[in-house]
């Protein structure tokens, strides 16, 4: 079920799958992204866990904005928890998502039972191509978010970093190993500055694990918010 409510940023679309009597999954998408590539996980997850899955700014159908930030997005992530009087929630992610995710979840400790991210490591400094100027054909979401983002998301933040030490809760990092475009050992850099992180590499997922192997990603979602793995 499609929803919006009103945060101090704007308007937000979010997705609402199963029952509030459910454990609670709150997903983040990719860059690019929204909410629905979630659907396919919601479904596989249902009807043991609720699944909600949130448009981040510049996103799906919510709101565009001047300006973009990873902080920003945290921030818009609490206001959202705080409106469904989320507690003791599972926190999935994915890249730019999962990036949101692991500043939340160091921001906000005490909400998140467990934390999941595919393929994301925090942000540190490394050369990739920046995005251009302008938004290429068939782009959908706010160039501007990808432009305004980027630099953050290829600089280390030591005060992230430090952070990550905050986030007590059981932590899945799942990775794509050889396929995926992003650096694998800043995945496992993230998990070890976690307290209590396990790295789990899907073979031939590639970056978007949970779309290109999505039996396994499940699977292993599944066990680990089951406390199987």
């Amino acid at each position: 079920m499609q929803r919006t409510l009103r945060l101090p940023a704007g308007e937000f679309l979010y997705r609402d799958t199963g029952t509030p009597d459910r454990p609670t999954v709150l997903a983040l998408h990719g860059m690019g992204r929204d909410g629905s590539d979630w659907d396919a996980t919601a479904q596989a997850l249902a009807p043991q866990f609720r699944l909600v899955a949130l448009d981040l700014r510049g996103h799906g159908q919510s709101v565009r904005t001047e300006q973009y930030s990873l902080e920003a997005m945290r921030d818009d992530v609490a206001a959202f928890v705080d409106v469904l009087q989320l507690n003791d929630f599972v926190l999935l992610g994915f890249s730019l998502g999962g990036v949101v995710a692991y500043l939340y979840a160091q921001a906000h400790p005490a909400r998140v039972r467990q934390l999941v991210t595919v393929d994301t490591p925090l942000p540190t400094t490394w050369e990739q191509s920046a995005p251009p100027a302008q938004a290429p054909e068939g782009v959908r979401h706010d160039w501007n978010a990808t432009t305004q983002l980027f630099p953050e998301l290829h600089t280390t933040n030591d005060r992230w970093w430090n952070d990550l030490a905050r986030i007590g809760c059981p932590a899945l990092l799942l990775r794509g190993g050889e396929a995926s475009w992003m650096p694998q050992e800043r995945i496992e850099d993230t998990a070890r500055q976690l307290p209590d992180a396990r790295v789990v590499e899907i073979p031939g997922g590639g970056h978007p694990l949970h779309r290109t192997q999505f039996a396994a990603f499940v699977g292993h979602l599944a066990r680990f918010l089951r406390g199987q793995e």
